[in-house]
């Protein structure tokens, strides 16, 4: 085996790693999120009422519930366009290797792999497209201004 197909089989292989790790680490922390929504119900039960613990458990959930809908507009995109472009890797990896085969049946899987580089390359194009999209118009939810006072306000 030659250096530059030693260095493409690790290359692949490392790309399946980071694709791996990377969906692991994006659905654990969707499970971290949502582990944090029953922490943060518990916690209004325990606060029975007490303004200033009632205070700190709504500013808990206004950064949980800002994450977790960011979380769960983008992430799914940006998980299926990790995918997608394992796939359009693996798939093209399988067009280079039967392009260097005779016979009619590596003929066949060169068109049936060279058909699935071009559909999983329109998938990663289409989902990053719809990642970005969503990153770009997900509303940024602030309630910074509720937190400031009016200057023309008197507190009593």
């Amino acid at each position: 085996m030659n250096t530059p197909a030693i260095i493409a089989a690790l290359g692949l292989f490392s790309a399946v790693l980071a694709t791996v790790a990377y969906v692991r680490y994006r659905q654990r922390e969707s499970s971290s999120l949502l582990r944090n929504v029953e922490l943060a119900r518990g916690l209004r039960e325990l606060a029975d009422g007490d303004p200033v613990r009632l205070a700190s458990v709504d500013e808990f959930e206004v950064g949980l519930y800002q994450r977790l809908f960011y979380v769960s507009s983008v992430g799914p995109r940006a998980r299926s366009a990790a995918w997608a472009l394992l796939a359009t890797l693996l798939s093209a990896t399988a067009v280079l290797f039967f392009d260097s085969l005779d016979g009619s049946a590596a003929d066949v899987f060169w068109i049936v792999s060279a058909i699935l580089t071009f559909c999983f390359g329109v998938a990663v194009i289409v989902y990053t497209a719809l990642a970005l999209y969503g990153a770009a118009t997900t509303p940024r939810v602030s309630f910074a201004d509720s937190y400031a006072s009016d200057e023309g306000e008197i507190d009593e």
